[in-house]
């Protein structure tokens, strides 16, 4: 079954973080900064992008212990697909494309080897198949891209990846002096693009540290949720502070399972907001 690599919510997501963290490594802020942006932009909670990669991310990063589990979950997730507008993600879909086009060399920033693309792939299909209600023709090939994401929730080999990756990422791979040079370089180069909250999450980030960056996590949801709190006691516009309210709540989601690149992005979106809240409020 044919699938556009673009459209794939989880693809792209993934590679605009890896421009992010490879900004860092390669000494290019403005490549770290324009994918940052992009990510706050199109993936900040409540927009559609946000929604389908949430519903990804499940069948993405989560492991069933039976067939039958697996399965009630995979249809569970289909069915809150069909729940997404589908012409207003499709529509952010084709704006987000055509910003990364222009920020960056297209085809190299899709050439990037997606590891399990045919989980990714299958996943994909299954959720816009679900959200525009299609009827497959070949029942064959549904079937299989059904069996293909069940197999992968029983033997999550991408979890394993990602638990592989941290454990291996958090044995020292570099002196402590290549550490501190980098730390050094990096501090230079993002003292204007960010905030003092910001640049702490993305030092954790870069350094792979567990502790600190589940202190500064907490620290920084604590802070935001009191600013949120208080957006929403004095909010008198019906509609946002029902949005305020979604926000927070899904600011109290976040889990602390180390530093991924997701947690950052949202932590990271959650820390302009409050920026903006209290720049409304001065």
């Amino acid at each position: 079954m044919k699938h556009n690599k673009k459209y794939n919510i989880g693809v792209v997501f993934e590679l605009l973080t890896k421009q992010v963290a490879e900004g860092v490594v390669d000494n290019d802020p403005k490549i770290s900064a324009t994918a940052t942006k992009l990510i706050n932009e199109y993936f900040s909670p409540g927009s559609p992008l946000y929604e389908e990669l949430s519903l990804f991310n499940i069948l993405l990063y989560n492991q069933a212990d039976s067939h039958r589990i697996a399965s009630k979950l995979l249809d569970g997730i289909l069915v809150a697909a069909r729940d997404i507008d589908d012409k207003g993600l499709i529509e952010k879909k084709q704006a987000l494309l055509k910003e990364v086009s222009s920020a960056f060399n297209e085809a190299m920033f899709f050439k990037a080897k997606i590891p399990n693309y045919k989980v990714y792939a299958s996943i994909q299909q299954l959720l816009d198949f679900a959200r525009e209600d299609k009827n497959v023709k070949n029942i064959t090939e549904k079937i299989i891209l059904e069996e293909t994401v069940i197999d992968h929730l029983l033997n999550n080999t991408e979890l394993n990846r990602v638990k592989e990756e941290y454990n291996k990422n958090n044995k020292p791979p570099v002196d402590n002096l290549t550490m501190k040079i980098i730390l050094e370089k990096f501090n230079t180069k993002y003292d204007t693009q960010f905030n003092t909250e910001q640049k702490a999450l993305l030092r954790d980030f870069v350094n792979n540290d567990l502790i600190n960056f589940k202190l500064h996590a907490k620290e920084e949801v604590n802070k935001v949720n009191n600013i949120l709190d208080k957006a929403v006691t004095e909010c008198e516009d019906a509609i946002l502070k029902i949005k305020l309210q979604d926000a927070r709540r899904l600011l109290n989601e976040i889990k602390y399972s180390g530093p991924t690149e997701n947690i950052l992005a949202r932590l990271l979106t959650y820390l302009d907001l409050a920026k903006d809240l209290q720049a409304d409020a001065s």
